[in-house]
């Protein structure tokens, strides 16, 4: 009998350590345990009077198997509760929307070009940030030419040279 618990406890911990060490190997080697004490718990001889023939281990079995659920669920809600559990969880959230720039604000800026655009490259223009990346209309541009937004689409912006 206490073979059966041992096994079964085992298996509680090594899917419980799943959580904080993750890769599966522990979650497997838990379930693996958990398996092996329901089919201990079959085969075992030394179990008490009360679990001998197959109605006593049945419930012996469904007692291990209710057990396991109910203490990885326990486990799994009030983990991230814990106090040392706090560098593990991510607090964290996002309202899922990515900040975009408005099209008819920004077009027909103009600024200049820090860097050879071949098609792309930086652009010193107000209103952008200071390390944006856009994409030459014609390929190439030259560092210090003078150019003009003319296309905006999502975070792509397009610029053309201006000639003087």
């Amino acid at each position: 009998m206490s073979f059966v618990i041992i096994l079964a406890l085992a298996g509680i911990i090594f899917i419980s350590l799943e959580v904080i060490l993750p890769g599966m190997i522990m979650g497997i080697l838990g379930v693996l345990l958990c398996f092996a004490s329901i089919a201990t718990a079959f085969t075992a001889d030394d179990l008490p009077a009360a679990f001998l023939g197959f109605g006593g281990r049945f419930l012996l079995s469904t007692i291990i198997l209710l057990v396991t659920v109910i203490c990885v669920g326990i486990w799994l809600k009030y983990f991230d509760r814990m106090p040392w559990s706090k560098g593990l969880v991510l607090k964290s959230s996002s309202d899922g929307k990515i900040e975009s720039l408005n099209n008819k604000e920004i077009i027909g800026t103009t600024g200049q070009a820090t860097s050879d655009l071949k098609p792309t490259g930086n652009v010193k223009i107000e209103g952008l940030p200071d390390t944006c990346y856009v994409l030459a209309e014609n390929g190439f541009i030259e560092a210090g030419s003078t150019i003009k937004i003319i296309q905006v689409d999502g975070r792509t912006v397009t610029v053309r040279q201006i000639t003087a």
